[in-house]
């Protein structure tokens, strides 16, 4: 279980149409881990997210949490680093 999530900058939360209810509880987990709630940027497409920048894609039960490694030409290359239930 991770206590804490660091990052510098923003973290990109990719809410893949997800309902509000659980963009919310989300954002709400993230800032549980330490998160800035003024850090946290809600996509709807992984697009955009710099390299180097931590990722979290919303599932149903869970968060999944990821370094963006590379981005090249509109694909983002993001190996997971650990999940957080919801």
């Amino acid at each position: 279980m991770v206590d804490k999530i660091d990052y510098t900058g923003k973290v990109y939360l990719y809410s893949s149409g997800m309902p509000e209810d659980i963009i919310i509880a989300s954002k709400q987990k993230l800032q549980h881990l330490g998160v800035n709630e003024n850090d946290i940027v809600i996509i709807g497409l992984p697009e955009g997210v710099p390299e180097g920048s931590i990722m979290v894609t919303i599932w149903p039960h869970y968060l999944s949490v990821a370094r963006v490694k590379r981005v090249r030409q509109g694909s983002i290359y993001a190996p997971q680093l650990f999940n957080i239930d919801l």
